[in-house]
């Protein structure tokens, strides 16, 4: 027979299917070792790469200045990119939380950092986020101050708080013409300076001073505080008086009058 059958023994090199050539082996032999071309893994990633560039080739560029330039050259790369040339061409979106002063302020930090508008509007909204931040938290320990002191002075006054406000009110207005300065000075905790307690405790003490006769619109009848109370109480418990003698004729009244006081402490 003129034909032969193949060797299978050693065919294994002819059926084995050739190995894929990878995209570098695939390029000449002098672009296979270029560095730049070692991140690509197949035709379509360099070739979005190329048209990116060239898109980049036509797009207007700016160029950086160096270390040493000057002023007036970064100026120029800033107006390029969108910053204006007067501080006053800034316009801001929304409330602005700032002063006409410390908004011109802005403007001109602004205009020397280069910000274009839309930076600069970013930057107006965390000055506007800050401040309020900054309000609720004052708010907020103002009015913790504003209660602590509250609850102190009804502590020292008990059932005569109320009474004894008002009668320190009408003795600042009787004094000083009228409380509105207490209402226009802020104290560093936030609270105004006619809510501290040292300022109530004070005109309370003026008011007892004048005296509630001499004090125009005060009750004639004073309500006791905790302290005079307990000092009034401690006066008719003595162990000589009449509150401990059954057979005193004022002892019966002595103590009504002890029963009646202690309501106040």
């Amino acid at each position: 027979m003129s034909e032969e059958v193949a060797d299978t023994g050693g065919g294994e090199a002819v059926a084995a299917e050739a190995a894929p050539v990878s995209f570098l082996e695939s390029l000449p032999e002098d672009l296979r070792n270029e560095p730049s071309l070692r991140t690509f893994t197949d035709p379509a990633t360099l070739a979005k790469s190329y048209v990116n560039q060239q898109r980049f080739v036509g797009a207007d560029k700016i160029p950086l200045p160096g270390k040493s330039a000057t002023d007036d050259e970064w100026r120029e790369v800033y107006t390029r990119l969108g910053a204006p040339t007067e501080a006053s061409a800034y316009e801001f979106e929304g409330d602005i939380p700032l002063d006409d002063g410390y908004l011109d302020a802005f403007r001109n930090h602004a205009l020397n950092a280069g910000l274009n508008g839309r930076q600069a509007n970013r930057m107006m909204d965390f000055v506007r986020e800050t401040i309020s931040g900054m309000n609720e938290a004052s708010a907020q320990s103002a009015e913790q101050a504003y209660e602590a002191g509250r609850q102190e002075l009804q502590q020292e006054f008990g059932q005569a708080f109320e009474q004894r406000v008002q009668m320190a009110q009408m003795a600042a207005t009787q004094l000083l013409g009228g409380t509105e300065v207490f209402d226009e000075i802020t104290l560093s905790d936030g609270r105004m300076l006619g809510d501290h307690p040292e300022i109530i405790r004070m005109f309370s003490n003026i008011a007892g001073m004048i005296g509630e006769d001499n004090l125009a619109g005060a009750t004639t009848e004073l309500i006791m505080t905790p302290e005079e109370a307990s000092r009034q109480i401690a006066e008719m418990t003595r162990r000589d008086g009449p509150y401990f003698d059954r057979m005193h004729p004022e002892h019966d009244t002595y103590v009504a009058e002890v029963l009646r006081l202690r309501e106040y402490v």
